[in-house]
């Protein structure tokens, strides 16, 4: 390898957000994001792609995003940054039509069966709801159903009489509490006439409602315990069939964003096939549902999928191998092929290493993991390298042991890169998950010190060259460490960091509004908490350089907690600097972004590392 990975390497690369598979056709649909614009790309049976959602911006706009379009037999309709939902024909080469005025946020739209409706969430100020409009977009669209806070995942019944959704209620995130809905419709202007609760309470959370092709069934995920199952709910019985997939795995990620899909319904109601995840190998199965009996279906080399979609026996996954970044896949009854690539700069292939599962125990005893990304080819030193370990947000997040840009980036320049699932992380289990309870900032950091001290005994990591690594939760953490040991790492990385918890317990966004709940305590009763582990207010324990990035729309993490960093920090001689990058708001979008992102992560660590 001549040279490392550039910025415009990983800009190079393309970033799928979603994918479908024609009703009746192998015409595929995705979203992909093409110079911080989300488009929606169609590619036909022989291979030729157009962008059949103009120049606008597909982006659900709701809490997070996600759940940016449906597809039907003739229309497709998607969410657009403005909040308006617009309707492709699919018969003609006739530009979007909007049919929903630009006056909610939007997402998750859902064609009835006859594709004369739409049904999706909404968000207008401070109130959630589902609304219904007509896809020809004559006339107004109306409120269908209110009263929660939230609302996820809305999808029809064949018959297209009833509906089912998700919904749950501060101070729960959906994971803690999703509740499935069962929704019957009536009238000619379409008004919900019943409304029943099917599953999902405060600790057994439900998600992903489907109905069966064939109108008998509805289908949705569920907490069992430490894991996840399938449910089937007998729609004319109202009998509820547990089905069991392999002993021990998730079957969903939590729900951060609308949209998610982890299992597809035969087009003959006979079989689900479904996605697990254990400790962040993905896994497809094929489930008999007269029998119950499991199958699983081999998808080598993808060893993490997110989004898996069919009809009949074809399916179509997002799914991301050790050294490939996120793909598109296409199974014909139980044989993989690539549908649509993204291929890898020759450069970046070359830095790409194979990540090492690292386990070790931390607090208590208990056994936590990670993975460990060495340094590319040649780029590696004599003695233990330079280590990057990262922390992921959330912080109910998971690092997941396949291509990383990020990973490839360090590794070119000769540093080793490391991931960290600390007690609290997604994928191992809930109770895995429960031991962030009341303890952000605590098991957190504490893992992360386990972690950098395992990596060093194992000659790993070079003591005197550590840097921290992360973003949003993971900036947090980050944070934290270096306050609680302070000149263990020579330097720290992070971008929109959580920094105050009694500022964001108090103005954060509505979707995380009573998160903090779960993580830190009761504002009022636990204030002293709050105070005790919110870094703005230990500032004057750091002692190690500091690098900020933070975008000045961002909504989640208000940009003045990383300026008051800078502020104390240069104020008492600490090196800190901080970038505020115009339009970006709690994620870097624009190319000309992360490319002086990169840049200036480079020249930090070349000043402060050599």
């Amino acid at each position: 390898m001549n040279r490392p990975v550039l910025p415009d390497d990983l800009n190079s690369l393309r970033h799928f957000n979603d994918v479908r598979i024609g009703k009746e056709s192998a015409d595929l649909y995705w979203v992909e994001s093409i110079a911080g614009r989300g488009a929606i790309i169609r590619q036909k049976a022989d291979g030729s792609q157009q962008e059949v959602s103009g120049d606008l911006d597909v982006r659900g706009t709701v809490g997070y995003g996600g759940g940016e379009f449906d597809l039907g037999l003739g229309s497709l309709v998607f969410a657009e940054k403005s909040g308006s939902l617009f309707r492709v024909n699919l018969q003609t080469v006739e530009p979007p039509k909007m049919i929903t005025p630009a006056f909610t946020r939007s997402a998750s739209p859902a064609l009835s069966p006859d594709e004369k409706w739409v049904l999706y969430v909404y968000q207008q100020g401070e109130t959630d709801g589902l609304a219904v409009c007509r896809t020809n977009g004559l006339t107004w669209p109306s409120q269908l159903v209110l009263g929660a806070d939230f609302y996820m995942q809305p999808c029809w019944h064949p018959s297209g009489e009833m509906i089912a959704w998700v919904e749950w209620n501060h101070p729960y995130m959906p994971w803690d509490a999703g509740s499935i809905k069962l929704g019957k419709l009536g009238g000619m202007q379409l008004r919900l006439l019943e409304e029943s609760w099917i599953d999902g309470n405060p600790g057994t959370a439900a998600c992903q409602p489907r109905f069966s092709p064939d109108g008998k069934w509805l289908s949705y995920i569920i907490r069992d315990g430490d894991w996840d199952s399938l449910v089937l709910y007998n729609l004319k019985k109202r009998e509820k069939r547990v089905l069991l997939p392999p002993d021990g795995c998730h079957l969903c990620q939590p729900a951060w964003i609308q949209g998610m899909r982890s299992y597809a319904w035969s087009a003959d109601s006979k079989r689900i096939y479904i996605l697990s995840n254990l400790r962040g190998f993905s896994s497809l199965w094929k489930v008999d549902l007269r029998g119950g009996k499991s199958t699983r279906i081999l998808i080598d080399p993808v060893v993490s999928a997110a989004q898996l979609d069919g009809t009949g026996d074809e399916l179509v996954i997002l799914g991301s191998g050790v050294k490939d970044p996120k793909q598109i896949w296409q199974i014909n009854g139980e044989t993989l092929s690539l549908a649509v690539e993204n291929p890898l700069p020759e450069i970046v292939q070359a830095a790409a290493t194979q990540p090492e599962e690292i386990t070790f125990l931390s607090g208590d005893h208990q056994e936590v993991y990670g993975y460990y990304y060495p340094p590319a080819g040649n780029q590696a030193g004599p003695g233990a390298p330079p280590l990057i370990l990262d922390i992921h947000g959330g912080p109910t997040g998971q690092d997941l042991p396949c291509f990383s840009g990020d990973a490839a980036f360090f590794n070119s320049r000769g540093y080793a890169y490391a991931q960290l699932n600390y007690r609290g992380s997604s994928g191992y289990g809930y109770d895995y998950q429960e031991a962030l309870r009341h303890n952000w900032g605590v098991v957190d950091v504490e893992d992360t010190f386990n972690f950098t001290q395992e990596l060093i005994r194992r000659g790993l990591a070079n003591s005197e060259k550590l840097v921290l690594f992360g973003s949003s939760a993971g900036g947090f953490t980050a944070l934290n460490v270096l306050i609680r040991y302070p000149g263990l790492f020579k330097a720290a990385i992070c971008s929109y960091p959580v920094s105050d918890l009694v500022d964001d317990a108090r103005h954060t966004h509505k979707f995380e509004r009573y998160y903090h709940r779960f993580l830190t305590g009761n504002l009022e009763k636990d204030y002293q908490r709050f105070v005790d582990r919110s870094p703005i207010f230990h500032l004057d324990r750091i002692q190690d350089p500091l690098a900020l990035f933070h975008g000045d729309s961002d909504k989640v993490v208000a940009p003045a907690q990383s300026t008051e960093i800078f502020k104390q920090l240069n104020v008492r001689g600490v090196p800190c600097s901080l970038k505020v990058y115009e339009g970006e708001g709690h994620g870097f979008r624009q190319p000309e972004t992360l490319r002086d992102y990169y840049q200036q992560i480079e020249m930090f660590l070349k000043a402060r590392l050599g």
